[in-house]
């Protein structure tokens, strides 16, 4: 072999590494950015996840008192109701009579 030859093959076996080695490169930069991409959504993610935690007690303490606030007042005016329903009939048998 000459040295030409010898020259010839070193060189594409440079080139052929390095193009490995710029594809491996770029294989693991994208990774990289995938896994940081995926590190940021997880941390919203978390971070919604308590924002709710911490919200739910209090919605949960509304609605409570809501449906305990609503149910006093149907309550109240089914009470009422029964009075008139009461005092309309003693109207109605003084007229009718």
């Amino acid at each position: 072999m000459t040295w030409e030859a010898i020259a010839t093959f070193a060189l594409v076996m440079v080139t052929f590494a390095g193009i490995n080695l710029t594809a491996l490169r770029s294989m693991l930069d994208r990774y990289h950015n995938t896994v940081t991409a995926d590190g940021a959504r997880q941390a919203q993610i978390e971070r919604m996840f308590f924002e709710l935690r911490i919200s739910l007690p209090l919605e949960y303490v509304r609605r409570e008192d809501w449906i305990r606030f609503s149910a006093t007042l149907d309550a109240k005016l089914d009470a009422l109701r029964e009075e008139l329903r009461e005092e309309i009939g003693a109207i109605k048998e003084k007229l009718y009579e």
